[in-house]
């Protein structure tokens, strides 16, 4: 099964539409492939996926979502993540990398197969670094980066149950910039939804 997740109905609402539910997962068009939506944030996303990769089979996840950006991304841009890491956790004091969680990576890494798909399906695809914390920033960065809620903490319950993942992101933001949050909230009710349709099928088409 693939698996797609995310984390709001904002961003998904364009895929799901008239979609059956099953167990907790919504049933799309493509041949087996199911939608999870988790809640905003570390634990729900970590918490929701677990349950369901603890009874169910899962070939690949496939994390789509908006995220904020930095210069020189722009609002609108569609973007693969090839690396990702926390930017809330720090155990640097004890020898580990910023972000790192003990037993675990420093950084994720999108699975290298489903990203050549996805680079040679997905039209102006961009790539970059994600930083996950439980918080919405507002300060921007001093690299060109993604920032979300829930990306680092799929990759780590994908890493942890020894399943693939992809993530791709649709910058919905840019931090720093003016009228910051009322830009994500037009972007988030407005264009956002759409995007990651495109994105969706163009994914299935290259399956």
């Amino acid at each position: 099964m693939m698996l797609i997740v995310a984390a709001m109905m904002d961003e998904v609402k364009d895929i799901i539409k008239d979609a059956k539910q099953e167990e907790g997962l919504y049933i799309l068009d493509h041949p087996d492939t199911r939608l999870l939506l988790t809640g905003v944030g570390k634990v729900n996303a970590a918490a929701k996926l677990s349950a369901v990769l603890a009874r169910t089979t899962v070939e690949v996840i496939i994390n789509l979502g908006f995220a904020g950006a930095t210069p020189p991304y722009e609002s609108g841009d569609v973007v693969l993540v090839k690396s990702a890491t926390y930017h809330d956790f720090d155990l640097s004091l004890f020898g580990y990398q910023k972000g790192q969680v003990p037993g675990c990576p420093s950084f994720y890494e999108s699975d290298e197969t489903w990203s050549l798909l996805a680079l040679k399906n997905i039209p102006d695809l961009k790539t970059g670094t994600l930083y996950t914390g439980d918080v919405f920033m507002t300060n921007t960065r001093d690299e060109a980066c993604l920032v979300d809620m829930e990306g680092t903490s799929l990759f780590q319950t994908a890493y942890l149950f020894n399943v693939p993942m992809l993530v791709i992101k649709v910058v919905s933001d840019i931090i720093g910039s003016q009228d910051h949050l009322k830009h994500y909230q037009t972007f988030a009710t407005q264009d956002g939804a759409k995007a990651l349709q495109a994105v969706y099928h163009h994914l299935c088409k290259g399956a």
